[in-house]
């Protein structure tokens, strides 16, 4: 019986052997050739076909199968199936070994949905096998490696293709029934370098796999090529690198998690693909690191723990609405219908946390006609911020710092609520040139900025995206600018500081602490024409413009707002009137002033302390108060000039009077008061030694018996002392204030007296007052007009021998002893270390040590009493020896005759000095008088 039974399963063996050597395995080599040419038209071919009947495997070598044309398709090296007779004992089917391996192959779509292998898949519809039990198969190695994968996409309007070399994939013990999981091991070449490296394991049972992915140096060559008929620029560099550990279920629905993220993208460079249309533009991106990376998607969760970019460098420009990067970035994708996936993600939305993200060493060329320059160098840049998240929850901080074309530079720190659209934005901003931004001026302007830099230290507040509490300092250093074709500026000055400005926007209220300048100076120019050359410099239409952005930004509505302190230091107005026949000009300088409580409440009143000199030597001095935001205002002010002299009024006198000005010395005090709308005025006119010299041809002059009229009105002493009272209603068309004071002007005139003086002055050919010499308040140097004046005078003195000069020293009690006491004080500042300059400006310093004088003198000052008030008071408080304007006095007296008798050679008897002996208030001028003697 064992005998019988060894010869059947020898019989069986040895037709097993046959049939595998005599049918199956030239089967093997033969039917797949005939079925795939029978069938699909296609070449295939193999060196050889193995079947090994004894370990039941299956070997193919050098397989290749063509195109139904011709053309490749695919070629492998080998592949092999070893079927493992463990299946025999085992659940479902069990293979030792699967492997293709050296597969090269062409997958190309030719037309939408169509492939080049469309004809070798299955037409007939299968059964849905969804539910089926999943078939049991173990592979104890799974070996799958491809020399090329070609991939060629020609239904688009812009072929697309690209390859991955050195695909290789390993897995052991690959199973449907055993639910451990299992290794495996994938790797892969790009396209232009970069490698793709997958290991973990996977368990086909239970539908999950976990495991490690990393992607090392990717060009992103390949990504753009695809995309690249739908973007409007040229990827010209860029890799990417990124590694992370992963889980994957997809037993019901599918379930991922990433852990410990990172990523690189690294040499990055974008162009215009129109690089003549958007020539000047490009990004480039050294290095961006992306680091932590968690993603969740159980609770739809996404942690980013930094981004740092590293070396960006942005280049565009901007010609009207065009913007060049914009239309860099226009890009023309394809539609796409949500799907389902996507509407899942609306209700349940994916919440993402970003932790800190920083940009460094980084910069951006821009080209704008808003700027002059042009061209605009930010750089460097560097920022920061942290805490990010979506939907947007919590405070993220940030923070900016920049320079601009190297000269200005700005730095931004801010708490941002990204949900409400709250945010407190500190800021600081210094050194930015104004005229950077005269392409910005309205066109209807006909002036530009010249110099000037803006500095700016302050806060935003923002609600719901939007400013509403704004505080700042800030200051505007060195200013200038000018009228267009003209060569002088129109206004300039050294300093405007702004100290404590707050804007709450939601209650329309705004204060400012205090308002500095320093150093302004202001043209008012009357042309030929009678136009004023502040009125050129807006055209008609700004006007309605005007009235048109008021309407829309609903500027009735009144807002509250005041301005506690104004300080004016060191400041001048060029007045020059061109209108008359005789071109006249002066210059009050010397401003020095206050204007205090500025105020929007009701019956707040500005109290005006502003005092000044003409030409320099003639003290002015405006004070009083005022309501000028009451409607109609309402002021109460006293304007004084003293010791002007009248030979500067000649262009007015001759226009109006028909007579110029040889000699004379004016003295006004003007105190006006408007109370609602009617205006009150006392003009007291003191003029002193007038003299008219001869008449001015002027179609505007009054036809008045003028010598009759000084006679009558001039007093022994040859002075001329007026009241001229101004009353009317100035909502009165009739009632011109000018032509008032106009008129008032023209009678002094008509009252002045002529005096002998002028015949020294019209043998010279001068129309000089040779009698009076300015100079400066607490000064003794002569200046360039006197010495003009003395040439004269020595000249005409020549040409009449028997006379004597009479040379007297004058000074102003008040200028002049202040100007001393002013003096003394900068001497005693320099010599504790602070620059004449740093006094001028009043730094913060000076400031402190005038104030700490004032406290040591007085004690503390009031809470209401000004800096000025201050500086003041320190200034009374500094003795002067008691001869010191006596000796000024006789001073100026002694360097007026030394430069008659050394600079013009007069005889040193025929300039005699006269100490004057009342040098009170009431003969009150800096200068010299002098007088003649036979």
């Amino acid at each position: 019986m064992v005998r019988k039974a060894a010869r059947v399963l020898i019989s069986i063996y040895i037709a097993w052997i046959a049939l595998s050597v005599f049918v199956v395995l030239p089967a093997l080599n033969i039917v797949p050739a005939w079925y795939l040419k029978e069938h699909y038209d296609r070449d295939f071919s193999t060196d050889i076909t193995l079947f090994n009947p004894f370990n039941i495997s299956l070997e193919m070598h050098n397989a290749t199968l063509l195109q139904p044309d011709g053309s490749d398709f695919a070629a492998l090296d080998q592949a092999t199936v070893n079927l493992s007779l463990a299946t025999l004992a085992s659940e479902g089917i069990v293979f030792d070994r699967i492997a293709i391996e050296g597969l090269e192959i062409t997958l190309r779509q030719d037309s939408p949905g169509e492939f080049n292998f469309s004809d070798l898949l299955a037409t007939e519809e299968t059964s849905d096998t969804a539910d089926s039990d999943l078939l049991g198969v173990t592979i104890s190695e799974l070996i799958f490696t491809a020399k090329r994968i070609t991939l060629i996409d020609n239904a688009r309007e812009e072929p697309f293709s690209t390859h991955y070399d050195g695909l290789d994939i390993a897995v052991k013990d690959l199973s449907t029934i055993a639910e451990d999981g299992k290794p495996y091991q994938i790797n892969v070449t790009a396209e232009a370098g970069g490698s793709l490296r997958w290991e973990g394991n996977v368990s086909v049972p239970l539908a999950q796999s976990e495991g490690w992915l990393a992607i090392n140096d990717l060009s992103l060559a390949a990504a753009w090529r695809f995309a690249r008929p739908w973007l409007n620029f040229d990827l010209m560099d860029g890799r990417l690198s990124m590694e992370g550990n992963y889980q994957l279920s997809w037993r019901d629905d599918v379930a991922f998690e990433i852990a410990e993220g990172q990523a690189q993208l690294h040499s990055l460079a974008l162009v215009p693909r129109d690089t003549a249309a958007l020539a000047d533009t490009s990004i480039n991106l050294n290095q961006l690191d992306i680091g932590d990376v968690s993603v969740d998607s159980g609770t739809s969760a996404v942690t980013i723990g930094s981004i740092s970019g590293q070396g960006l460098q942005v280049q565009g420009w901007s010609e009207g609405a065009q913007v060049s990067l914009a239309d860099m970035f226009i890009t023309s994708f394809p539609e796409v219908e949500a799907s389902e996936s996507a509407a899942a993600d609306e209700a349940n939305p994916w919440q993402v946390t970003l932790v800190q993200a920083a940009l460094a060493d980084s910069g951006i060329q821009w080209r704008s006609e808003y700027t002059d320059p042009p061209q605009m160098t930010i750089a460097p840049i560097t920022a920061s911020t942290g805490n990010i998240r979506w939907p947007f929850a919590g405070s993220s901080p940030a923070s900016l710092a920049l320079k601009v074309n190297g000269i200005a530079s700005m730095q931004v720190q801010a708490d941002l609520e990204l949900a409400s659209g709250g945010a407190n934005i500190r800021y600081e901003l210094a050194a930015l040139p104004l005229t950077w931004f005269n392409p910005n001026l309205p066109a209807a302007l006909k002036a530009t900025i010249t110099d000037g830099q803006l500095g700016v230290n302050g806060s935003v507040e923002l609600e719901e995206f939007a400013p509403v509490r704004l505080n700042l300092d800030s200051q505007i250093e060195q200013f200038s600018g000018k009228i267009a074709n003209e060569e002088e500026a129109i206004t300039r000055w050294d300093s405007v500081r702004l100290k404590q400005l707050a804007v709450d926007l939601p209650k329309r209220q705004a204060s400012l602490q205090q308002l500095f300048i320093h150093k302004y100076e202001g043209r008012v120019h009357i042309a030929e024409d009678g136009s004023i050359n502040a009125s050129k410099i807006w055209q008609e239409e700004v006007g309605e413009q005007a009235e048109e952005i008021a309407e829309e930004l609903e500027l009735d509505k009144p807002w509250d707002f005041s301005v506690p302190e104004i300080l004016i230091s060191g400041s001048a107005i060029d007045f020059k009137d061109e209108s008359l026949p005789i071109s006249f000009r002066t210059v009050i300088g010397q401003v020095d002033g206050q204007i205090l409580n500025i105020s929007s409440a009701p019956g707040a009143a500005a109290d005006i302390d502003i005092s000044g000199s003409v030409d320099g030597y003639a003290p002015v001095k405006l004070a009083g108060n005022a309501e000028p935001l009451t409607s109609p205002p309402n002021l109460d002010l006293l304007l004084t000039f003293d010791g002007v002299d009248l030979v500067m009024m000649t262009p007015y006198s001759g226009t109006y009077a028909g007579y110029a000005i040889e000699r004379g010395l004016l003295n006004l005090k003007l105190q006006y008061k408007l109370v609602d709308g009617r205006i009150e005025g006392d003009n007291q006119v003191l003029v002193d030694q007038l003299k008219l010299g001869e008449k001015v041809d002027s179609d505007k002059a009054v036809d008045l018996p003028l010598e009759l009229a000084l006679a009558l009105l001039t007093d022994i002493n040859g002075v001329i002392d007026l009241q001229v009272p101004v009353e009317g209603d100035i909502d009165d068309p009739s009632f011109a204030l000018g032509g008032v004071i106009a008129n008032a002007f023209l009678n002094l005139i008509t009252k002045a007296v002529t005096a002998p003086f002028t015949l020294l002055a019209s043998l010279v050919g001068s129309e000089e007052d040779l009698q009076r010499l300015g100079y400066g308040a607490g000064s003794s140097e002569l200046n360039q007009a006197g010495q003009v004046k003395l040439d004269q005078l020595a000249e005409a003195l020549r040409q009449r021998p028997g006379l004597t000069l009479v040379v007297s020293g004058a000074i102003d009690p008040t200028a002049d002893a202040e100007r001393l006491q002013h003096q003394i004080l900068v001497q005693e500042l320099v010599s504790e270390g602070f620059d004449v300059q740093a006094i001028d400006r009043r730094d913060p310093a000076v400031v402190k040590a005038v104030k700490a004088r004032y406290v040591a003198t007085y004690g503390e000052p009031p809470e209401d009493m000004s800096l000025t008030d201050q500086y003041r008071q320190v200034l009374k408080s500094i003795p002067l020896p008691a001869d010191a304007l006596r000796n000024l006095a006789i001073a100026r007296a002694a360097a007026t005759k030394d430069y008659l008798v050394n600079q013009q050679g007069l005889p040193a008897d025929r300039a005699v000095v006269e100490v004057t002996q009342n040098l009170g208030e009431e003969t009150a001028y800096s200068g010299v008088l002098m007088d003649l003697a036979n």
